[in-house]
């Protein structure tokens, strides 16, 4: 569900973009590009990205904002496969087999630029690192699955995990060295091609030379069609040391619980006070009472995380509608009142508003895999001031040194992006913020201490938590991800007062 919302919302920017071409030839003026510009970014807020292009009606590239050391300019596409199907369905397609002008694997995703008379004047597209937008949405749950294998609807492997045997990846399912590999199993033939008949989340055993595994695969949809097969892929060995593991605690429960009655029964038997059974039961009616507590509220938080998640990712892309409907309706319209523009202003506010929200939610109920790598903490804090709207009356002081973190970029300016967003909200657009770095020993330290009237005593401890939030319009939910984020680095983060600063350490060591 979470792959498909977020190769919908792709889509749906490029469509937002083509309505843009549909009005106007937006290439011809500064406004048309900050507009794309914009667009990138909310395309690079799903997955990074390293090409935007458009293409003339001959299909070759004639604008492009690159993250490549080499432009495509010029670059003609006529002959690639996802063209060919843009000509025939006017609908937007995927493309798995490209590579990049850097000389690797990646997927392109074009969409259709059509005139007013519905005649095809050229493609808009993106391109993109497979591994690194599917690898994000890996982590199943609580289950300790090792990897996550992503083959194409031309049964060609796009993603998979590199091991010593054979790099299946750019290969197909019925290759010779891929089927000598999974040993020609049936049970793994079968999922796969149940699959394909798109049956949901079936399941295969199978023993490769790297062991015994657990395959369930599921089709990933887009628009109601079938672009991809995913497949999470375990150990299962790990699942038996995971049974084994409860099978043992369990053990130990009934051990101790063995000991502690036979030490009450020779309390009891000795004692002439029967003050002591009774003190030693209401503690263990307590701490009853405390499990059933945490258990019930730790139900409650799943079944709402569950039902919240369903209900973002279904707002989501709507709410991209709305919005680009918007756009358009306020660009078309060339003598706007001054209420008129307030309006339009209100509803741009209140769809960012919701559109932060809803990405709160999908933060907190998403675990995503750490990938760690060394980055300058400069080039973060500017990507992230870049990407958010600071007031003209508050002033953000910037560190007068640097370090590099060995952390997952996207993740940490995430939290920084939330940190700021709370400061800016403290010190009510009337102040300062401060970004101050540090280190020990162990850990590098980013504090951002704000001039606000800083959090009230009785929330201090209570912030981090899910569901706790003091805003009228907050969903309680942006530090608790965020926290999640910085333990899953192996960090720490605490907020204090006098002044207002939030604090986090991440290890130097990987």
């Amino acid at each position: 569900m979470s792959i498909e919302s977020d190769l919908n919302s792709l889509t749906h920017e490029l469509r937002n973009i083509a309505q843009y071409y549909y009005i106007d030839d937006y290439l011809t003026n500064g406004q048309s590009e900050a507009i794309i510009f914009q667009k990138f970014e909310e395309i690079n807020k799903i997955t990074p990205t390293k090409t935007f292009f458009k293409t003339d009606k001959e299909f070759k590239i004639i604008y492009n904002i690159n993250g490549e050391r080499n432009s495509p300019i010029g670059l003609d596409l006529s002959n690639q496969p996802y063209v060919q199907e843009i000509k025939q369905t006017m609908k937007p397609s995927f493309s798995s087999d490209d590579v990049g002008l850097d000389g690797s694997f990646q997927i392109t995703l074009a969409y259709p630029v059509v005139d007013k008379n519905n005649d095809l004047q050229g493609i808009i597209g993106i391109m993109f690192d497979p591994s690194q937008f599917f690898n994000k949405h890996g982590n199943i749950f609580d289950i300790n699955s090792e990897y996550l294998v992503i083959i194409d609807n031309d049964a060609q492997f796009i993603v998979a995990p590199k091991n010593p045997m054979i790099d299946v990846v750019g290969k197909k399912f019925y290759d010779a060295d891929v089927q000598q590999f999974l040993q020609n199993d049936p049970n793994t033939i079968k999922l796969f091609e149940d699959m394909i008949n798109g049956n949901a989340a079936k399941y295969s055993i199978t023993k490769t030379e790297l062991g015994e595994t657990l395959s369930t695969g599921i089709p990933i949809k887009i628009d109601e069609k079938t672009e991809y097969f995913a497949l999470i892929v375990t150990h299962t060995e790990s699942l038996y040391s995971d049974a084994e593991s409860t099978l043992q605690t369990n053990r130990l429960v009934l051990i101790s619980f063995a000991a502690a009655l036979v030490v009450s029964i020779v309390l009891f038997a000795f004692s002439r006070d029967k003050l002591f059974k009774k003190e030693a039961e209401i503690i263990q009616i307590k701490k009853d009472l405390e499990i059933a507590e945490y258990k019930s509220k730790s139900d409650k938080l799943a079944a709402v995380g569950e039902a919240a998640a369903r209900i973002a990712h279904d707002l989501r892309n709507p709410l991209s509608v709305i919005r680009a409907t918007s756009e358009i309706l306020q660009m078309q319209s060339k003598n706007l009142t001054e209420k008129e523009k307030e309006t339009f202003e209100k509803q741009k506010s209140a769809i960012d508003r919701m559109s932060h929200q809803i990405a709160e939610v999908l933060d907190f109920v998403r675990s995503n895999p750490v990938t760690k790598q060394p980055i300058e903490f400069s080039k973060m804090i500017n990507n992230v001031l870049n990407s958010i709207l600071v007031p003209k009356r508050v002033k953000i002081i910037k560190p007068d040194k640097d370090f590099v973190l060995r952390c997952d970029p996207s993740q940490i300016e995430a939290v920084l992006v939330n940190l700021l967003r709370n400061a800016i909200d403290a010190v009510e657009n009337d102040g300062i913020i401060s970004i101050k770095l540090s280190e020990d020993q162990n850990f590098h330290i980013v504090s951002i201490e704000d001039t606000g009237h800083g959090i009230p005593e009785k929330n201090l401890q209570k912030i981090f938590e899910p569901l706790f939030t003091t805003k009228q319009k907050g969903t309680g939910l942006g530090l608790a991800a965020r926290k999640n984020i910085i333990e899953q680095h192996g960090g720490t983060i605490i907020a204090e007062n006098n002044p207002t600063t939030f604090t986090m350490k991440l290890p130097k060591n990987n």
